[in-house]
């Protein structure tokens, strides 16, 4: 379930908490605010006393991390990412993940409604749950295969980050955003 925390002269605090499963208790923090002044990245934290300490640094865009000059780390060691934003088939746009000797795919299918990470015989797929007014929505999870907490600890994660250009739809909305990015990034 999502969560914020605006604490008196400090930045807000904002992110996803819950249970899961066998695994117990999971929360992602990051700062929601967007600070365009600001250049640099921002960051998701996963903890939780099963899960290895989880980390996504992405190029700030939204008040979320997003995937462009990205890094993932988790217990301390560095996972590859990889995705071609370009791409026209959805196969192709996909998110790689290289972690140690596992290699995973993410996908964000149906405008972003459902989110999935696979690799070989593992399957955790994320979907919107029940809504609670005013404008709360919980996730729901399934998970198949023999799913271990680094599985579980990269989905969770990258709920956190704005994955909006794995979607053909996002992509085209952030090609703007990607121009001037490009830009800023090589300006003087």
């Amino acid at each position: 379930m999502p969560y914020t925390i605006r604490p008196k002269k400090q930045l807000p605090t904002a992110g996803i908490k819950g249970e899961v499963g066998h695994f117990g208790s999971v929360v992602v923090a990051r700062c929601p605010l967007y600070r365009p002044l600001e250049k640099g990245m921002d960051t998701a934290t996963l903890s939780g006393p099963a899960f290895p300490e989880t980390i996504f640094r992405g190029r700030r865009r939204t008040g979320r991390p997003s995937l462009f000059k990205a890094e993932l780390t988790l217990g301390g060691r560095r996972a590859e990412l990889r995705f071609n934003s370009r791409a026209l088939r959805k196969a192709d746009r996909a998110l790689r993940i290289t972690y140690g000797e596992r290699g995973y795919t993410y996908t964000v299918q149906d405008l972003g409604m459902v989110r999935i990470l696979e690799r070989e015989g593992v399957r955790v797929s994320i979907t919107p749950g029940r809504h609670v007014p005013p404008a709360t929505t919980f996730s729901e999870g399934t998970a198949t295969g023999p799913v271990d907490a680094v599985d579980l600890a990269i989905a969770i994660v990258l709920e956190e980050v704005d994955t909006d250009v794995l979607t053909l739809g996002g992509a085209l909305s952030s090609s703007p955003f990607a121009l001037l990015q490009y830009f800023s990034d090589h300006a003087d």
